[in-house]
């Protein structure tokens, strides 16, 4: 016969044990809203993130460097954009190309990816799901992207003329391709988002867009598809 205390003992190893065979879930922080007030006012109100395919988020690092390089090149933060996607096990991640001032193309893990990055992350939600097959179209076109570099040369032309932003030469030369050896971090997320019908490739060209682009709807309007940019906290 088991003891009483056996018996506490052996109740709350079996709870532990239960307790640890749970995986553990993933938290992706919060986003946070702001609208103005009867009084004109701005109110913050916070919201659990809950990630979509699709997901548009825009990185700023705050960097005197990246400040100084994107205006001459006409445009400003934020630096570098990714969009997310699930991996082939169903987690969360995100597809980057030349992510903290790397160069080549990176599938993150979304959780870490968010907590570890060091600056400020806004968040263009999608505004629908993905289908089955957007969803492996999204996924597989991720992984065939992986390891690819970053197009540093055609980052160096954005401020120069030879560049297709603008004018007659973004008319008749601008693209979005299905398909590159190397990416630009903006033109990388269009892409994607083209190819799962989240941004129409005859009005959102790639190889023209910058991050700052998708931030708002001046330029662009992302507004039929995605839900306007909020802030990314690890806190409530």
């Amino acid at each position: 016969m088991i003891s009483s205390l056996g018996s506490i003992f052996l109740a709350t190893f079996l709870v532990t044990s239960a307790v640890n065979a749970e995986p553990k879930q993933p938290s992706f922080g919060y986003l946070w809203d702001q609208t103005c007030n009867a009084d004109g006012k701005v109110e913050k109100t916070s919201r659990a993130y809950t990630p979509r395919e699709g997901d548009i988020l825009l990185f700023d690092d705050m960097s005197p460097f990246w400040a100084k390089l994107y205006s001459i090149a006409g445009t400003g933060p934020p630096f570098h954009a990714g969009i997310v996607f699930k991996k082939t096990d169903g987690s969360f991640a995100v597809l980057e190309s030349g992510p903290d001032d790397t160069l080549h193309v990176y599938l993150l893990d979304l959780e870490p990816r968010l907590y570890n990055f060091k600056g400020s992350i806004g968040v263009r939600q999608a505004k629908r799901a993905l289908t089955k097959d957007e969803s492996e179209i999204l996924t597989n076109f991720a992984y065939a992207q992986e390891g690819k570099r970053y197009a540093m040369w055609r980052l160096l032309l954005q401020g120069t003329y030879f560049r297709h932003r603008g004018g007659i030469k973004e008319k008749h030369l601008a693209a979005t391709y299905d398909d590159r050896t190397r990416w630009l971090c903006a033109e990388i997320v269009v892409s994607a988002g083209a190819l799962v019908n989240l941004l129409d490739r005859d009005k959102v060209k790639a190889t023209v867009t910058y991050p700052l682009d998708m931030v708002d709807d001046v330029r662009i309007d992302l507004s039929a598809t995605y839900e306007p940019t909020v802030y990314w906290s690890s806190q409530k």
